[in-house]
């Protein structure tokens, strides 16, 4: 086995070893290496809290006599967390064949050597904020950057190595759904309909709003898994991005009549399935979601690991 850096620029040599690695995990969808390239570099700047600086990002890669045995996508960032300045390692994604374990322990250990080398004490793996926007991946798992626990070896690696869970996220799934026309709590509340015009889609998302005397109460807001896969299958899953109801008028019905209103409309726009997510332990939420017709699909973590 060999441990090789590679430049950034040769990524899209790295699409068969990614769609076989991921080939069964819940909305992770074959991708193209021209969008593998073009989904791969990190953005220098992100705009989340931390307001942080990428850099010196490389891909690491263990080749066998069989090819690429599996990869790592390595960085740093200077962050600012309560006024103090840190250096983070990421390992923004590590995957290796299963059984091939000799290769995702020179990976990780490779990778451990070289953010630690550039002075970092701290190393974050499938970190919770690295949405797409934000430095992950726009064509893993809808966006999200956690490690999904369908890839247990690579999870088992990692906790194996002395890291530990510090975030995550479950993904809920209703295939097949079917709705009739939701009627609201009370007929003293407005409800307004703002259709998204897809960009990378096929079919629209949408945001739903409810406002009692010109006041905005709550808001269910919806995107096409295909905004993130050009893969057909991805197409027809709505994913619910975001539900919000004030205090003031939780308990009244209104967080299940916007969740079914906006699953309505868009069942008449095309959609055929939603999947929505949340914290692992936002049970509240949990429990809600299955109450109205979502089940368990998959559960991703963050892994955090001080040197």
């Amino acid at each position: 086995m060999e441990i090789m850096y590679w430049d950034v620029a040769k990524a899209a040599d790295l699409a068969h070893t990614y769609n076989e690695q991921v080939a069964g995990v819940p909305h992770c969808y074959p991708v193209s290496p021209e969008d593998f390239q073009a989904g791969f570099p990190y953005r220098k700047y992100t705009d989340d809290y931390y307001g942080e600086y990428i850099h010196s990002e490389k891909i690491i890669v263990a080749m066998q006599n069989v090819g690429i045995a599996g990869f790592a996508d390595v960085a740093l960032a200077e962050v600012e967390e309560d006024g103090r300045k840190e250096s983070i390692g990421f390992i923004r994604f590590l995957t290796y064949k299963s059984g091939c374990r000799s290769a995702g322990q020179a990976l990780l250990e490779e990778s451990e050597r070289y953010l630690t080398g550039l002075g970092t004490d701290r190393i974050k793996a499938y970190r919770l904020h690295f949405r797409y926007d934000h430095g992950g991946y726009r064509f893993y798992h809808i966006g999200f950057s956690m490690i999904s626990d369908q890839l247990g070896h690579i999870c088992a690696l990692l906790h194996m190595n002395g890291y530990r869970i510090s975030g995550g996220e479950i993904f809920m799934n209703q295939p097949s759904y079917t709705l009739a026309k939701p009627v609201p709590p009370d007929d003293q509340v407005e409800i307004a309909l703002e259709q998204k015009s897809p960009v990378c889609a096929v079919l629209p998302g949408l945001c739903v709003r409810a406002f009692r005397n010109g006041k905005r109460i709550g808001t269910c807001e919806s995107t096409s898994a295909g905004e993130f896969s050009r893969s057909e299958k991805a197409q027809n899953w709505l994913f619910i991005t975001g539900l919000f109801v004030m205090d003031a008028e939780q308990g009244k019905g209104w967080g299940r009549y916007l969740l079914q209103r906006n699953l309505w409309e868009m069942q008449k726009a095309g959609y055929k399935n939603t999947v929505i997510s949340t914290d692992i332990t936002n049970f509240r939420a949990q429990l809600f979601y299955m109450n109205y017709g979502y089940r368990m699909a998959d559960t991703t973590f963050e892994f955090v690991k001080d040197i």
